[in-house]
């Protein structure tokens, strides 16, 4: 008899601890699966931080130090007076505060540099960053009388540009006096050449359109 029981309470005691068991692994298994429940919800909200990347094209040396664009773009259009086809090469450089600029002009007909434009940004004599124009073409080169400009444009590409630029010595358009270093009245870009830079002709595609 008392075999008997024995054996009864085993049996007893080897069920219960196998249910004990699979209620655990139950649990376990529930927890888990809340778990990644939660994590796949949370990851589905979260928001996306996109990373800006910072592109380093050296364009050229300004005063002996790199300059670098950020965005480069061209357009070529009627311009001046009397109007002519002219290529206009954009970089832009984008900072913390603000961006500076340099414009090459081209006549797109004789592919000569015409016109340069530049929106530096130099400290003042309060520490403070300012924006500083220089601008050279033949009507205003005896503001810069020290000035050399020269380059040229190659638009065989009908959607991509490539080209070159000298400009030394532009003076600076106004302001001079409030630069913390004086030397940057007066800036020479060396060393510039561009290729692959996206454009548009505005004059092409508006006949593509008449038609």
């Amino acid at each position: 008899m008392k075999n008997l029981f024995n054996q009864y309470t085993m049996r007893q005691l080897t069920l219960l601890l196998v249910f004990t068991m699979l209620i655990g692994c139950n649990d376990s298994t529930k927890k888990e699966a809340t778990t990644t429940s939660i994590l796949s919800q949370e990851a589905s909200t979260a928001p996306i931080v996109k990373k800006e990347t910072k592109n380093n094209n050296i364009l050229c040396q300004i005063n002996g130090r790199d300059w670098a664009y950020t965005k480069a773009s061209g357009i070529v259009s009627m311009e001046g007076k009397p109007r002519k086809r002219t290529a206009i090469i954009t970089f832009t450089k984008k900072l913390e505060k603000g961006s500076e600029t340099i414009q090459l002009y081209y006549d797109a007909d004789s592919f000569e540099l015409i016109i340069a434009s530049l929106q530096l940004k130099f400290k003042n004599k309060d520490g403070k960053l300012f924006t500083c124009y220089y601008y050279l073409s033949p009507d205003t080169q005896k503001h810069s009388p020290k000035s050399i400009m020269s380059g040229t444009v190659d638009l065989s590409n009908l959607t991509a540009a490539s080209g070159t630029a000298v400009v030394s010595n532009i003076n600076i358009k106004y302001e001079k006096e409030a630069l913390l270093n004086p030397e940057e009245g007066v800036v020479t870009l060396t060393d510039l050449e561009f290729t692959a830079i996206g454009y548009s002709d505005i004059d092409k595609l508006s006949n593509a359109f008449k038609k």
